[in-house]
C-alpha cells in the first residue's frame, strides 16, 4: 500500500500523469522515493544557474529610484566601486565582499540579453544595485522597467565601457494556469543573504492553493495597518514551504525546471498564514506582464470605469462619465458575466479577466440586463497605477510632446472622479524644452480633445490622427485652440 501512495504523490508533479503502476511492477518504496529525489534534484540543477542574489543600496531619501538605465545616477560611495567580476575566481578583495548591503533579495534570468526578473519592492528606491550570479560573477545592474501594481521589475547588467557581459542562463517560463493543488514545486532564492557566492538556496513542497486571496491587515478599529494584497492579483499561488527574508524575487519552478511563479514577501501579512509562502503566478496575465517589462515598456492595464455594488460583486453600481463603460453603453445594475468568453462570477474574476488585456484593446462583454443576456464591445481605457512606474522604452514624442490616457493621469491629480465630464481626450504628460510643442505654449497636464476635426479619445487615436500630417496642426484643448508648427 505504501508504494502505491508514494507513487500517486510523485505522479501529481506531472501535468498529464499516467496511471499508477500495478503492484506487480516490482517498484519498492525506496525506488519511488529515489525517483522523487532525482526529479527534484534535476529540476534544481537545471534552474539554479538562472537565479541570482540582488543587493540594494538605497537612495538618500529612500524613495527616489536612481538605478535606472538612462537616468543620471549619483556618485558611487567609497568602497562600492563599479568593478565587474565575470570569471569563476573568488572575488579577490575581502573588504568589497563585506561592503555588500544588508538590504537584499533575489532575481531570475529570463532573457537572452541578460534581463533579470525580480520583485518591484526589491529594487524600489535603489541608488545602486549589485547582482551576484552563478560562478561567482558580480556586476552592477540597472532597472529597465518596473510596475508597483503587480510588484514586478526587470533589471539588466549595467553597460560599462571596457567590460564584457556576464554569462547568464535564461530560465524557461511555464504556464501557472496548468498547476493543480498538490503538485510539487521548488523555490530558489537568497534567504537571509546566504547566496553571497551566487549559489541560491532551495526549498520544496506542494502547491497549497492556486487562488489564495489575501486581505489587508487592519487593527481593532478597522484601520488599515499594512497593504498586503497585490491589487493586480486577487489570487496568488500559496506554497507550503516558508519563504524567509531575501526570497522575494526568487523562482518557483515545477519539476520540469520551468518558472511558474515569482516569490513575493509583499503579500505575507503579519500574523496571517505565517508558515506559507506566496508567489505571483506566471499565468496569462503574469507572462504578458513579464514580456512587457522585459522589453522595457510600461504595463498598461485595461480599465472599464465602473464601481461595483455590492463592492465584491460583478454587478455595476456606478458608471464613470466618459469612461469606456459609459461609451460602450454599460448602465447601472448590469451584471457582467463574461469577458471575451471568460466567465465572470465576482469582482476578483472581473479584474483578472480585464487585466489580461491592455489599454486600447477592444473586449466583448457578456451582460445580464433585466434577465436578458446581451453583448457589448468596449475599448478599454488605462487603469491608473499608484506609485513609481518605470519604463525606459517609451514611444517617441510627437513634435516634443508626449500624451497619455486621461484616466491614468487625472486620477493622481484630482482624485477618483478622474474622467473629464465635458469631452473625452488625452492628457499631455511631457513637453520637451525647445520643441515645437513648447513654442506653441502647450503645458503639462493640458487636455487635447481633437486634432483638427478628428476627436481623439485615447493615445492610439491621437497618434493615428497626427501620423500623416505635415505642416501646422491645430489641436483643440481644454485651454483653447493651439497650432503646433512642424518640428524644425
Amino acid at each position: 500500500m505504501i508504494p502505491l501512495v508514494l507513487s500517486a504523490s510523485l505522479l501529481l508533479a506531472w501535468e498529464d500523469p499516467p496511471k499508477s503502476p500495478p503492484a506487480s511492477s516490482g517498484l519498492s518504496a525506496a525506488d519511488v522515493v529515489a525517483a522523487l529525489e532525482t526529479a527534484v534534484a534535476d529540476a534544481i540543477a537545471s534552474a539554479e544557474q538562472s537565479v541570482v542574489a540582488i543587493h540594494r543600496f538605497k537612495a538618500e531619501n529612500g524613495q527616489e529610484t536612481q538605478a535606472v538605465r538612462g537616468r543620471r545616477q549619483p556618485p558611487i560611495p567609497r568602497g562600492l566601486s563599479r568593478r565587474f567580476v565575470f570569471n569563476a575566481r573568488p572575488i579577490p578583495v575581502p573588504d568589497e565582499t563585506d561592503m555588500l548591503s544588508l538590504d537584499f533579495g533575489s532575481g531570475v534570468v529570463i532573457g537572452e540579453k541578460g534581463q533579470i526578473l525580480t520583485a518591484y519592492h526589491v529594487v524600489k528606491g535603489a541608488r545602486q544595485l549589485i547582482v551576484r550570479a552563478w560562478d561567482r560573477q558580480q556586476f552592477d545592474a540597472e532597472i529597465i522597467a518596473a510596475d508597483p501594481r503587480i510588484d514586478l521589475a526587470v533589471i539588466v547588467p549595467a553597460e560599462v565601457e571596457g567590460t564584457g557581459q556576464p554569462r547568464l542562463k535564461p530560465l524557461p517560463i511555464g504556464d501557472a494556469a496548468r498547476l493543480r493543488k498538490g503538485m510539487f514545486l521548488v523555490a530558489l532564492g537568497n534567504p537571509f543573504n546566504a547566496a553571497r557566492d551566487g549559489r541560491p538556496s532551495a526549498s520544496w513542497g506542494i502547491l497549497s492553493n492556486v487562488a489564495r486571496r489575501l486581505e489587508d491587515d487592519r487593527d481593532e478599529n478597522n484601520q488599515l495597518t499594512k497593504l498586503s494584497r497585490l491589487f493586480n492579483y486577487p489570487t496568488l499561488l500559496q506554497l507550503d514551504s516558508k519563504l524567509n527574508l531575501g526570497m522575494s524575487g526568487g523562482a518557483v519552478i515545477n519539476l520540469k525546471g520551468e518558472l511558474v511563479g515569482l516569490t513575493t514577501m509583499a503579500a505575507s501579512p503579519a500574523g496571517f498564514d505565517a508558515q506559507a509562502g506566496y508567489a505571483i503566478p506566471m499565468d496569462m496575465v503574469g507572462r504578458h506582464a513579464v514580456e512587457t517589462l522585459k522589453d522595457g515598456r510600461e504595463i498598461e492595464y485595461g480599465l472599464l470605469g465602473i464601481v461595483a455594488d455590492p463592492p465584491a460583486s460583478n454587478r455595476v453600481g456606478t458608471v464613470q462619465i466618459n469612461s469606456p463603460a459609459a461609451l460602450g453603453e454599460i448602465v447601472a445594475n448590469d451584471e457582467i458575466i463574461g469577458v471575451n468568453d471568460v466567465p465572470v462570477q465576482d469582482f476578483d474574476s472581473l479584474i483578472l479577466a480585464v487585466n489580461a488585456f491592455s489599454a486600447g484593446d477592444t473586449v466583448r462583454l457578456k451582460i445580464r440586463r433585466n434577465e436578458k443576456v446581451i453583448a457589448r464591445s468596449i475599448t478599454l481605457g488605462k487603469y491608473p497605477v499608484e506609485g513609481e512606474v518605470i519604463a525606459t522604452n517609451r514611444p517617441k514624442p510627437w513634435r516634443g510632446l508626449r500624451i497619455d490616457y486621461t484616466s491614468a493621469i487625472r486620477f493622481r491629480t484630482f482624485g477618483p472622479s478622474f474622467f473629464d465630464a465635458r469631452e473625452a481626450g488625452v492628457t499631455v504628460i511631457e513637453v520637451e524644452e525647445g520643441s515645437a510643442a513648447a513654442a506653441a505654449g502647450i503645458k503639462r497636464g493640458q487636455l487635447i480633445h481633437r486634432v483638427g476635426d478628428t476627436s481623439v479619445a485615447n493615445p492610439r487615436a491621437f497618434y493615428a490622427a497626427v501620423g500623416s500630417l505635415d505642416g501646422p496642426v491645430t489641436l483643440s484643448t481644454d485651454l483653447g485652440t493651439v497650432t503646433v508648427k512642424a518640428a524644425p
